[in-house]
């Protein structure tokens, strides 16, 4: 596919790309972009972890978007319908807020809520994540558009409230 522009042309192609292979591999110029690029082979940008109560699979929580150089990831978690309000959700983001920041050091964790699931807001507000913004009409569902909450926690906050628990 080719995209015209009033100066340039965008020609579809892969990230590994030979002509822009040389052009991505100054870090200096690549401090300013995604720093994806500058990870090692095989290096994990998602880590999907499976939620279990008694040997029976009840859901998931990932972490997504993982920025090892910025130290960040994005936390998601879904649990069954059958199984919700028994505290399961509570317990993995629990355990995963505390495998990330105390086992894979990282600095931030985010989440996105579409604004009608109140559960998932109190729970993350509960935990001490912090709402940082609304993405206005980014979610359509059912005919509608729906807004999506931004939530972060950050490290030392974390480690705030875990020596106040």
């Amino acid at each position: 596919m080719i995209i015209t522009g009033k100066q340039v042309i965008l020609r579809e192609t892969s990230p590994d790309d030979p002509l822009l292979t040389g052009l991505v591999e100054d870090a200096d110029y690549l401090s300013s972009m995604s720093e994806v690029r500058l990870y090692p082979p095989n290096m994990p940008t998602q880590i999907t972890f499976r939620v279990e109560f008694q040997k029976e699979v009840v859901g998931e929580i990932k972490l997504k978007s993982i920025r090892w150089f910025n130290r960040k990831a994005e936390l998601s978690i879904l649990i069954s319908p059958k199984v919700q309000g028994k505290g399961y959700g509570r317990d993995a983001l629990r355990a995963t807020v505390r495998y990330s920041f105390e086992k894979m050091n990282l600095h931030r964790l985010e989440a996105e809520v579409i604004e009608y699931n109140k559960t998932s807001r109190l729970l993350l507000e509960e935990y001490g994540f912090v709402q940082e913004g609304r993405l206005r009409e980014a979610k359509f569902s059912g005919g509608k558009y729906y807004d999506i909450l931004r939530y972060s926690l950050l490290s030392n906050e974390y480690f705030q409230i875990k020596n106040n628990d």
